[in-house]
């Protein structure tokens, strides 16, 4: 079972992003999120499992605590954290930059269709 790891007193954990061509990337420092109402991840990283803007990108604005970013939707083959796993999934692209270290942010759009349980008293993350 997936474990969660408390860093600034904030929960992060592992994922595996599945990008095109068969490329797979492990994160070992993603933050979830259950205010967040989307996943998302460094461009940086996504390029290396080939999720790369297009000229056609329109860029969003990914709003929350830490102000205002640029962001890019794209589709991913699928997210997976341990045996929940949602695919296909929309994800945002951005520089990711808030004062902190992480690779990413697990969003409610995962959390809910994953079903996902979050269990602070064991520290782990687990399909419902």
């Amino acid at each position: 079972m997936p474990t969660i790891t408390l860093v600034y007193d904030l929960p992060f954990v592992s994922v595996v992003v599945h990008g095109r061509n068969g490329k797979t990337l492990i994160l070992n420092h993603v933050l979830i999120d259950t205010g967040s109402g989307g996943s998302a991840f460094k461009t940086d990283d996504m390029e290396k499992i080939d999720i790369i803007p297009d000229d056609d990108d329109m860029p969003a604005t990914m709003s929350g605590v830490g102000g205002e970013e640029y962001v890019l939707d794209k589709q991913i083959n699928a997210l997976q954290i341990g045996d929940m796993i949602v695919s296909p999934m929309t994800i945002q692209m951005g520089a990711l930059d808030y004062g902190f270290e992480m690779d990413g942010i697990v969003g409610a759009d995962f959390l809910l269709q994953a079903k996902a349980i979050i269990d602070f008293s064991s520290l782990e993350i687990r399909k419902g």
